[in-house]
């Protein structure tokens, strides 16, 4: 861990057993962390509108976990007519449900969020679909704050799969860490890109687009609206191993807090060496690898894990999370090493309850050392030099 004037991360590891003298059980030993922040912390509003997808929301929220100096919450229309936005410092626009492309926002809540942002000066954030919300739409009511269209492609590349993006010298400022990376990768889930043609805000800036694309993809924008900021991704970081980052960085930019320098454990933009299109193949593949995981023979299944870490990494995530309750303790110890390593951070919860059954001192702590590498990857918040 990096030093930080600003913050002081205490990381200890304390190992006990406590006997109850009524069971005469063994409590297990856990890993405690403890945290002291001396920032304060941003909290960040997920707007659920009409069409939220709940597993975009679901690794939004864990994506965030990486910051310890930001908390998240989800809001609805009745969240925010109640409140106001009063305590949110940045509202964040999901990626919308499975087919969904367009969402409408209620009159109020409209004039509630505009005033967050060209008022207040708060920040947004709106990732895949969700950007339709922030941009002009003819198809529904939105909240208009980007002068341009978000536009679901006709025709062109409208094409889905982990693509390859290349920042300008706007976007290193923001993410210096990819300044020197040749291939940096994300989550594309496809059929949206950004009119900038009738915009007339001249803080508008491309900060990342799609490698080699034509026509030109514009994966990030940024641009200042009133007093606010607002990032627009086109692209899912949140669901991209190694880049998750990206997310909590994008919130410290829109509210204008010093950046926080993210462990090695989290910012690995090497993930990732190719590209892969998430073509109609490639999801049967998939779904013959699922099957296979229920398998009798336990070298099939860990065959089928070794596949799906390989080219599925966070699409099999939680199917993987399933196998931690199984019997057989190599596929319990192999789904746990896939989830650590994919930064499945989601499955924490379920790999304490499985410490917590097992008995086996030698596969107890094989577990323990996958639950470490997945704690070490939540709350980091050291200030950038």
């Amino acid at each position: 861990m990096k030093k930080s004037k600003l913050l002081v991360l205490l990381l200890f590891t304390l190992s006990f057993l406590v006997f109850n003298s009524c069971v005469n059980s063994e409590k297990d030993s856990e890993h405690v962390k403890k945290r002291e922040l001396s920032k304060e912390t941003i909290a960040v509003g997920i707007y659920k509108t009409c069409n939220p997808d709940p597993v975009n929301i679901k690794n939004i929220i864990e994506a965030l976990r990486i910051d310890g100096g930001i908390v998240a919450v989800t809001l609805t229309d009745k969240d925010i007519l109640k409140t106001e936005l009063e305590n949110i410092d940045v509202l964040l626009f999901p990626g919308l449900g499975k087919g969904e492309s367009n969402d409408s926002v209620d009159e109020r809540v409209r004039e509630i969020i505009r005033r967050f942002v060209i008022v207040r000066g708060k920040g947004t954030i709106g990732i895949c679909s969700g950007n339709n919300m922030l941009t002009t739409n003819s198809e529904c009511k939105t909240l208009s704050l980007i002068g341009f269209e978000s536009i679901k492609l006709v025709a062109g590349d409208d094409s889905k799969g982990l693509f390859k993006f290349k920042l300008t010298s706007d976007g290193e400022k923001i993410f210096p860490e990819l300044r020197n990376i040749e291939n940096s990768f994300i989550d594309y889930h496809g059929g949206f890109n950004f009119d900038t043609t009738g915009n007339a805000n001249p803080d508008l800036k491309i900060i990342g687009q799609k490698a080699g694309s034509e026509p030109i993809n514009h994966f990030f924008i940024t641009s200042t609206i009133g007093k606010g900021r607002v990032f627009l991704s086109t692209g899912h970081p949140e669901s991209t191993p190694g880049m998750r980052w990206m997310l909590p960085r994008m919130v410290r930019w829109v509210v204008g807090h010093e950046f926080g320098l993210y462990e090695a454990n989290v910012l690995r933009p090497d993930y990732f060496k190719d590209e892969i299109n998430y073509t109609d193949k490639y999801f049967t593949q998939f779904d013959s690898l699922i099957i296979q995981l229920n398998d009798k023979k336990t070298d099939n299944i860990l065959d089928a894990i070794n596949k799906l870490q390989e080219n599925y990494p966070w699409l099999a995530a939680e199917k993987i999370s399933g196998l931690l309750k199984g019997k057989d303790s190599e596929i319990r110890i192999r789904a746990a090493k896939y989830l650590s390593e994919v930064e499945y951070t989601a499955a924490i919860d379920d790999l304490e309850k499985v410490i917590h059954k097992e008995r086996r001192k030698k596969i107890k702590d094989q577990l323990k050392n996958y639950l470490f590498a997945l704690e070490m990857m939540i709350e980091q918040n050291s200030s950038m030099e």
